[in-house]
């Protein structure tokens, strides 16, 4: 689940600082109430594909933290559906939000969202998670990947057929393959770079649309 690498007192004196007060989402998203600057790159990604959320949805944001997709969420889908979001840092409220704190692959956490599904499939699986950044490009990578996997597992697991799944990666070793296991399990994948994605940042996002569940 992602956590800052830096201490904020560190990051007042940085570059990166300096970038981020600066930058336009950033300013937008402090004019408009959202948590943090992403809540436009789910926008850009939902309104760019067409998916609209249906009033009776159930959607799982996982890696929730601060809020801004959970938040963006719960505005388009309204009363009527069950939005959960799941982090291991502690989330402020959201109206509409069932927020779990914890680790989504621990049995605990596990139990906590059966019990707020209620025996119902999920509809879309969005997730903005990244790890915590070493600095080492390969170490880093290889994080990423592993909750690449552990997002499409817990997907393959609750997505209702026909179902969707959005979620954050970086380019590098083991994502064309991980593209290729998705290809496997939707109907159709879309790799996408949202205008709100800073153009230095690795990140990418990839859209699984029409989940193929497994026969048996």
């Amino acid at each position: 689940m992602p956590r800052s690498s830096k201490s904020k007192a560190r990051r007042k004196t940085s570059a990166w600082y300096q970038r981020h007060v600066h930058d336009a989402h950033v300013r937008r998203a402090r004019q408009e109430g959202k948590r943090s600057r992403a809540a436009f790159k789910l926008t850009e990604i939902l309104d760019r594909f067409g998916l609209e959320l249906a009033p009776d949805m159930v959607v799982v944001d996982l890696g929730c933290a601060p809020g801004s997709w959970s938040q963006e969420l719960a505005r388009r889908l309204g009363p009527g559906g069950i939005i959960v979001g799941i982090d291991l840092l502690e989330v402020q409220p959201i109206a509409g939000v069932r927020v779990i704190q914890g680790d989504f692959t621990e049995p605990p956490v596990k139990r906590e969202l059966e019990a707020c599904l209620d025996g119902r499939k999920i509809d879309l699986v969005v997730s903005d998670m990244a790890p915590e950044m070493s600095g080492n490009k390969v170490v880093d990578q290889a994080r990423m990947m592993a909750l690449n996997e552990a997002t499409l597992d817990f997907a393959c697991r609750h997505l209702r057929e026909g179902g969707n799944m959005l979620l954050k990666s970086f380019q590098g070793e083991g994502f064309d393959a991980f593209r290729n296991e998705l290809m496997q399990r939707f109907a159709r994948v879309r790799l996408v770079k949202p205008a709100a994605s800073r153009k230095t940042s690795a990140e990418m996002f990839l859209l699984a649309l029409d989940f193929l569940p497994v026969k048996r």
